[in-house]
């Protein structure tokens, strides 16, 4: 039967090192993808986009968005305008559309401002059903 060495602090140190060049391997593979327009209408239309905690927004076909954001209800309206999704919200603009670069990681998606900023981060779900 081998002998096995007691650990020493070199080989633990080595451990660590070996797991969290793996770790920084997988996250590595993780990629988002900029998605087009027509990406981002097929990403959304008739889905529910959610951090599953503070916020949701239900995706309607006709360009209606119901969004619950802190416990406040609000409505909206989406479209795509090139490769950005477009969001106007009544309560920051009646006439001026906000609009993101969406990027797709599996059923995550990011929507980035001007600046690059992610100002949504959210799993796509199916359009949860509406209550009698």
């Amino acid at each position: 039967m081998p002998q096995r060495l007691p650990s020493s602090p070199t080989r633990h140190l080595a451990r660590l090192t070996a797991a969290g060049a793996v770790f920084c391997a997988l996250a590595a593979t993780a990629k988002e993808v900029p998605l087009t327009g027509p990406q981002i209408r097929a990403a959304i239309s008739g889905k529910y986009v959610t951090d599953e905690h503070h916020w949701g927004h239900k995706y309607f076909a006709d360009g209606r968005v119901e969004r619950l954001e802190n416990g406040r209800q609000r409505s909206a309206r989406w479209s795509v305008k090139g490769n950005q999704l477009c969001l106007l919200q009544p309560e920051i603009s009646k006439d001026e559309p906000i609009c993101y670069q969406v990027l797709r990681d599996g059923q995550k998606l990011q929507y980035k401002d001007d600046a690059q900023f992610v100002v949504y981060r959210g799993l796509v779900r199916p359009m949860p059903k509406r209550e009698p």
